[in-house]
């Protein structure tokens, strides 16, 4: 089930539009953002994770069992909490669902956000070259993944791993350091290890383990970094995507905003908020998609764990052998070396970093 579908607002341009506005004129304005409403193959998808789930408690003592089950709860809660988008409760419980960060990343998000400075950099690139640049880039690997339009209203790339698909928000601008980030970010890692896991006997290692995608979305980053991509705009973006995550669950879009206007002009200020309180309707009320703040706690618990490895190389090879969790390092280094799973087809480069590197 692509989540995204029922994420993203389908009147997200029109409702940006009537906010920014209404900000130009000293008013307030709070989206009211409407999505395609889930269809009977949300029920389904609830129905067959029962009976699987059910199969899986008659064999518990399977090594993959408990994390099956712990995904398909994770899972079935989600699909269940997006039918029940107008309950005031919806929001609250959202932001239950994905978490929030914890002080010591609030904090250091907040530090990043007064030292770092934004860099403007032109948008020059069309949509026909971005997409470009992505096939070709899929196809130097041999990779055989489709770039489909994404839906305004969403973030400029997402990923498909079961489907092999990545989408690329054809109606945004991109710059030429920007689209290198992305190509890390999202090809580098994503894909590889979507593809890393599709090879392996467990199917796990590519829908990902229950708690990978702190992992996931920190080794990303960990990539840009690595590789001299990860400039003062791009940490900056990460760090105040936590500081919203921080207060969304007492907070409209609106105090959101006004929070984010203290380090970014409106526009800036605008997506970061929108990406924070997508899922829900009437954003006026409190609560929303948390799950941005661990771009940043990824990353910064990916590059403490690597550098307490002796070899970074032979760590990557594990964190590479599919979709896991830094917890599930362990597990899957053992199973890598008693030949249970598959080594990595697919591996990032990867170059050190400057002495000046941003951190």
């Amino acid at each position: 089930m692509n989540i995204l579908r029922y994420i993203n607002p389908v009147n997200a341009g029109r409702e940006k539009s009537k906010f920014l506005r209404a900000y130009a004129s000293g008013k307030t304005y709070e989206p009211f953002f409407e999505y395609e409403r889930p269809g009977p193959e949300v029920r389904d998808f609830c129905r067959k994770m029962k009976r699987i789930r059910g199969k899986l408690e008659n064999c518990r003592a399977s090594f993959f069992a408990p994390y099956y089950i712990k995904k398909i709860d994770s899972l079935k809660e989600l699909a269940e909490l997006l039918g029940q988008r107008d309950s005031p409760a919806f929001g609250p419980e959202l932001a239950a669902h994905f978490g929030k960060p914890s002080g010591k990343v609030v904090r250091e998000a907040g530090r990043k956000l007064r030292k770092l400075r934004d860099a403007d950099e032109p948008e020059n690139l069309d949509s026909s070259e971005v997409r470009r640049i992505f096939e070709n880039e899929l196809r130097s690997y041999g990779l055989e993944w489709e770039v489909r339009p994404l839906l305004e209203g969403g973030p400029k790339m997402a990923v498909n791993s079961t489907r092999g698909e990545v989408y690329v928000d054809l109606s945004a601008s991109f710059s030429k350091n920007s689209i290198k980030r992305y190509l890390y970010h999202e090809i580098h890692t994503h894909v590889f290890r979507a593809e890393n896991g599709k090879r392996q006997p467990f199917s796990i290692f590519l829908s990902g383990f229950p708690d990978y995608r702190e992992t996931e979305e920190g080794l990303a980053v960990y990539n840009e970094y690595a590789n001299g991509l990860l400039d003062p705009e791009t940490l900056r973006k990460y760090s105040a995507r936590v500081i919203a995550a921080s207060i969304a669950p007492h907070a409209s879009f609106s105090e959101i905003f006004e929070e984010m206007l203290r380090y970014f002009p409106p526009e800036k200020a605008y997506t970061i908020t929108h990406r924070i309180k997508r899922g829900m309707t009437d954003t006026s009320l409190p609560g929303g998609y948390t799950k941005d703040y661990i771009y940043l706690s990824g990353f910064l618990k990916v590059y403490d764990f690597m550098q307490t490895r002796p070899s970074k190389a032979a760590a990557l090879k594990t964190l590479y052998c599919g979709k896991i969790g830094l917890s599930d390092f362990e597990m899957a280094r053992d199973l890598l070396e008693r030949g249970l799973l598959k080594m990595p087809r697919y591996l990032p480069e990867m170059e050190l970093p400057a002495q000046n590197a941003v951190m």
